[in-house]
């Protein structure tokens, strides 16, 4: 245990090359060993080649047309990384994933220590985040999201900092203008999420005048004057009827009242959020929930609002957020990622005082948990529903196994190793799961192979076209944009005029329309993420 202590101070003294060590540790290896996937991945290589090579750098461009989806800062940051360090596409976009999840982690830890939270709390929560599934995941994906959220949670320590020290001094406008780099992430979510939560802080605490300063207002006018700097760069670049219409109207307003897709109802993420913390969703069997059952719980916690502290923000965090992402009309799984530091750090201080009894339980359901999750993948693994054989499944099972028995073992040895061992088992993992499963699963997931026979057929003079499939999937690997069409009738009018063309098309879709075209005839099936896709050649 001397030994374990020691280590445990060094790495809390040096919590930044600690979490720098332990992304570094599972990404270096990941960084051009695999396709990029459908459907975000291929769609910002896109994105991003446009931007880097075509000068879209105020509104974005996929296949040709203007893409509106997202803001372009992130795509700023993977130019920034392209220029800077010796890597090209596409692991320039993986490490745009890595470095955006240390950033994560960063954001996460001096929110902590903000929040004046000990060094040993503040490590323990970097080390719940690490030891999270969908954080290790998406450090292998190419999204803005992790930089989203910690844009967000930076904003929030910048706030806390304003609106509870007694001078607030610049930390609104800096409170602010993270919250306008979130928005040029990704959009609105960026500045309402940290606005949000700190009223409704300071609203609990009955000092909501504190909002109403000089300094406020001058943060407000630096994150509008972010906004505008970049509403006018779209004016200029598209006009003003793409800002009202398509961005302001379709993007933002349409997708939060009533979206286009990802439409869910109220509860999804009742359902959703579980799935996306585990394992750390299990430590609700281990908190003392029945508190929440006595009125004399909320009588206190009424009665010393004004005394509110750090707790009481990041519960906050987590439940408003929850509460406002349930009320849109759109939802997604990746939405939650904001609120996973609040409660990092909320179950990492619990740990500090939980009793023998309530610990030994939550390590036994997290190691029980990965060791169910590998038996199951050693059983039944073959059996997973993929039209690809799965390589090293045998192996990520074993790590799941073996990590899972050791957090089992160390159950009763304190939160501290507890921690160190989920955290080095995630680690650990990432190794057969990056360099054998996931590249395995390429053709199942990548549109690259059927991008490819569509390249070589437009070079052979084949007029390319694509109906009913998601936009912009095979550009960048095909090197050619194309034009896409939802109306039969118009595709099949431009498709007349030429003696040589080639057609991609959802394969459910090509049974609608095979009868109207009996001069092509299928060169190619591709599953790509679950859904079949056919290339189909006149001429």
């Amino acid at each position: 245990m001397t030994a374990l202590r020691t280590l445990w101070t060094r790495l809390e003294n040096h919590p930044w090359l600690t979490m720098t060590v332990a992304v570094l540790a599972q990404t270096w290896f990941t960084l051009n060993n695999r396709a990029l996937w459908f459907s975000d991945e291929v769609r910002y290589a896109d994105a991003y080649r446009n931007l880097a090579e075509g000068g879209k750098w105020m509104v974005l461009a996929l296949n040709g047309q203007a893409y509106p989806d997202k803001p372009p800062v992130y795509f700023w940051f993977l130019w920034l990384i392209d220029k800077l360090t010796p890597l090209d596409p596409p692991a320039v976009f993986f490490a745009g994933a890595a470095c955006s999840g240390l950033f994560f982690l960063f954001a996460a830890h001096t929110l902590a220590r903000t929040l004046k939270f000990d060094r040993t709390t503040s490590l323990a929560s970097s080390l719940i985040l690490i030891s999270s599934f969908m954080v290790a995941a998406l450090l292998h994906y190419s999204r803005m999201d992790l930089l989203f959220a910690a844009l967000i949670i930076l904003s929030h320590a910048a706030f806390y900092r304003a609106y509870t020290d007694k001078t607030e001094g610049w930390w609104p406008v800096w409170g602010f203008a993270l919250a306008g780099a979130a928005t040029l992430v990704k959009g609105p979510l960026g500045f309402l999420f940290p606005l949000i939560n700190i009223a409704l802080f300071l609203l609990f605490k009955g000092e909501i005048k504190r909002l109403f300063s000089r300094r406020t207002g001058l943060g407000l006018l630096v994150m509008l004057g972010m906004l505008a700097a970049w509403v006018a760069g779209v004016i200029v670049a598209e006009g003003p009827n793409f800002l009202i219409n398509t961005v302001l109207g379709k993007q933002i307003l349409e997708r939060a009242t009533h979206t286009f897709h990802h439409r869910e109802p109220f509860w999804w993420y009742f359902a959703a959020f579980p799935l996306a913390w585990l394992p750390w969703s299990l430590a609700v069997f281990a908190a003392p929930v029945q508190k929440l059952l006595s009125p004399f719980f909320w009588g206190d916690l009424w009665g010393n609002r004004r005394q509110a502290g750090p707790k009481t923000l990041l519960w906050i965090m987590f439940a408003a957020t929850f509460a406002f992402l349930s009320s849109l009309s759109g939802k997604v799984f990746i939405y939650v990622l904001p609120m996973f530091p609040p409660l990092a750090v909320l179950i990492a201080d619990a740990l500090r005082t939980m009793n023998e009894t309530r610990a030994r339980r939550l390590w036994t359901l997290v190691g029980g948990l990965w060791i169910v999750i590998g038996a199951t993948l050693l059983l039944v693994g073959d059996l997973i529903p993929v039209p690809v054989p799965v390589h090293g499944m045998g192996l990520c099972a074993a790590v799941l196994l073996l990590g899972g028995g050791a957090v089992v073992m160390v159950r009763a040895k304190g939160f501290r190793t507890a921690l160190l061992t989920c955290a080095l088992s995630m680690i650990l993992w990432i190794y057969p799961v990056g360099l054998l499963a996931v590249p395995s699963l390429d053709d199942a997931m990548s549109p690259r192979r059927q991008a490819l026979i569509l390249k070589d057929y437009i070079e052979r003079g084949y007029a390319p076209f694509a109906a009913r499939v998601y936009s912009g999937i095979y550009t960048w690997y095909a090197g050619h944009d194309y034009p896409e069409y939802d109306n039969y009738s118009k595709l099949i009018e431009e498709m007349a005029k030429h003696d040589k063309a080639v057609l991609v098309i959802r394969a459910s879709r090509w049974e609608d329309v095979r009868d109207r075209l009996p001069e092509f005839h299928v060169v190619d099936r591709q599953s790509i993420a679950g859904l079949v896709h056919v290339l189909a050649v006149k001429g």
